[in-house]
């Protein structure tokens, strides 16, 4: 498997990229999203998930059938209740997608999918995928 999938696309071709990204990494189940407002990160999620996706932004993680979506856009780390949460979900959701993934303190347990999106003109968006199975450092367990 190459280990970077780079990939332009419109919102109409999400779906394809859905299935390209299925295909090219098919056994992993942690994709952590890096982008701006607007990047189309949640559109990926919904893409994949189904259309009941919705931005997690006020309640940071929503547990869906066969999946967990994570917003790290506004989440308060003050309380290490919601590390682990975090962690938790990491390690044991069968498909966790985590938008704002730069904002976690330390990798998720291996391997995982670092996407990052960046919008271009109009509704075309630029997606590259970087497939990661370096060690982790950090788990639930950390924060309990």
């Amino acid at each position: 498997m190459k280990e970077v999938y780079r990939r332009e696309f419109s919102e109409a071709e999400l779906p394809q990229v859905v299935r390209e990204l299925q295909a090219w990494a098919p056994q992993v189940r942690r994709w952590l999203l890096i982008g701006p407002i607007g990047a189309g990160k949640t559109a990926l999620v919904r893409a994949w998930v189904g259309p009941d996706v919705t931005s997690p932004t006020f309640t940071y993680i929503h547990y869906l059938p066969g999946a967990v979506h994570i917003d790290l856009y506004k989440l308060d780390w003050a309380i290490p209740s919601r590390w682990a949460e975090v962690y938790a979900a990491l390690e044991e959701a069968p498909l966790v997608f985590v938008e704002w993934a730069d904002k976690l303190p330390g990798p998720p347990p291996p391997p995982w999918v670092e996407v990052q999106l960046e919008p271009l003109e109009g509704d075309r968006r630029r997606l590259t995928a970087y497939l990661r199975t370096a060690p982790t450092a950090l788990s639930a367990a950390d924060y309990q």
